[in-house]
């Protein structure tokens, strides 16, 4: 049985990252660092960037409604971006299908 990681401020499948503040998730014994940044120019777009210890993991660029990041093992689709204030990710259920042509 996988272990179900524990996202700070996640509600019903949804969690709300806020512009320039860190956010601290554990999983399978290590500690990751997820922070995201909202752009305004040329058009609303956000950035999450993830560590793992200290060290660069993944950088997700350009993010607008609709784009899948994964952070710790899961998927996220991009629910909104709210400029200078946050993103909101929605969590992808593992056993669903994706409405890609893939």
């Amino acid at each position: 049985m996988s272990e179900h990681v524990k996202y700070p401020f996640e509600v019903d499948g949804l969690w709300p990252i806020r512009h320039h503040i860190p956010y601290t998730v554990e999983h399978e014994g290590r500690t990751y660092a997820i922070n995201a940044t909202v752009f305004g120019e040329p058009s609303v777009h956000a950035r999450i960037q993830v560590g793992r210890e200290g060290e660069p993991v993944a950088t997700y660029d350009d993010l607008v409604p609709g784009d899948i990041v994964e952070i710790t093992d899961d998927q996220w689709r991009v629910a909104a971006v709210d400029y200078r204030t946050r993103i909101v990710l929605e969590r992808m259920s593992n056993g669903s299908k994706e409405e890609t042509d893939a």
